[in-house]
């Protein structure tokens, strides 16, 4: 059963953040091999977490050899991130996109948004910002809730450990067209991208994937920025 108010981007994750690792959530499933198999070896490299959440992507990047800064605007996700990654030379900064970066031009060589900008309005901005502080040919790896699923109404949300309902989190709805537009738009060139469709065996796993079997439920691409 879903609870009818939808929670707001910050007090949402703040209330899904004693959860967050142990919900279940089947897009995180499928996300997160992808991801990190797109990671590949970053010894030397500097990487930037924006939008780290719990942590699960900064993990996978400094088990990939990078120097990372993770960047959140929730504290109860931060706080759980630290946590998790105790003793890990990490950069933690409490930071709310879209504002401007706290970094430098050409501070990083890989950029990692993973499921957050389907809640931020100005895509554009984020984009733009992200090149700046991306190398010449730096990477930045996104993925998102699938347009497929957003244009059903479906939004980011948890099970409640308390009440035992689902709650939602605001979620923008966009075309894949608008990720590879604004992107291109910010000198980004797509080098690869992948559609995360649900398996059956999924379900027998994580209950929450039943209803997505063989549907798309989530989308990551990977850009290059253009000498």
């Amino acid at each position: 059963m879903e609870h009818g108010e939808e929670l707001g981007v910050r007090e949402g994750y703040a209330l899904w953040a004693s959860c967050y690792d142990e919900d279940g959530n089947p897009l995180i499933a499928l996300e997160e091999p992808v991801v990190r198999r797109w990671l590949g070896d970053l010894r030397g490299r500097r990487a930037l977490d924006l939008g780290c959440g719990t942590g699960r992507l900064t993990r996978a990047l400094t088990e990939a050899g990078a120097s990372v800064t993770a960047l959140d605007m929730t504290p109860e996700m931060l706080s759980r991130a630290r946590e998790k990654l105790r003793g890990q030379s990490i950069g933690w900064v409490r930071y709310a996109l879209p504002s401007p970066l706290p970094f430098r031009d050409e501070t990083f060589d890989l950029i990692v948004l993973g499921l957050v900008i389907e809640h931020i309005a100005e895509l554009s901005p984020v984009l733009v910002e992200s090149a700046r502080v991306l190398v010449p040919g730096g990477r930045i790896i996104m993925s998102v809730l699938h347009p497929d699923r957003t244009a059903e109404g479906q939004r980011a949300r948890f099970i409640d450990p308390e009440t035992g309902l689902r709650r939602p989190i605001r979620t923008l709805h966009r075309t894949l067209d608008d990720y590879r537009n604004d992107a291109s738009s910010a000198g980004l060139r797509l080098v690869d991208e992948t559609t995360l469709t649900v398996p059956a065996g999924l379900a027998e796993r994580l209950p929450r994937a039943a209803r997505y079997v063989g549907l798309a439920l989530g989308w990551v691409g990977c850009w290059i920025k253009r000498d």
